[in-house]
């Protein structure tokens, strides 16, 4: 079965893709939709050099991010780390976008910064 496109997290992939050829995450994985992962409310699973893994979920950032951020905490209080994407950039400042995008998740993986 295709995957569906989804702006915001493709986004994600190509960083965690970036991350991983420079090393600083061993691997990820990205969950199909409507697989298990997805109904834990799990986008991705990005294992950590500590070999730990983190679960992580991909929001496009319209809205109240607030609410949407405890609304997601409130159905899975489990997968702690949210990532919002403002997919709007998309069109005019994709470079920005993913500098953002990189930034927000060095943060959350506790990654140096270059």
């Amino acid at each position: 079965m295709a995957r569906q496109a989804n702006p915001a997290e493709e986004v994600v992939e190509r960083i965690l893709n970036k991350l991983k050829d420079q090393r600083l995450i061993p691997g990820f994985l990205r969950n199909r939709p409507s697989d298990r992962l997805d109904s834990e409310g799990i986008d991705f699973l990005i294992f950590l050099n500590t070999n730990l893994a983190l679960p992580l979920q991909v929001k496009t950032s319209s809205g109240n991010l607030t609410f949407k951020e405890k609304e997601h905490l409130r159905k899975h209080p489990l997968v702690k780390k949210v990532i919002f994407v403002s997919v709007n950039l998309l069109p005019s400042h994709p470079d920005r976008l993913e500098r953002e995008v990189e930034r927000d998740l060095r943060r959350m993986l506790n990654l140096r910064s270059d």
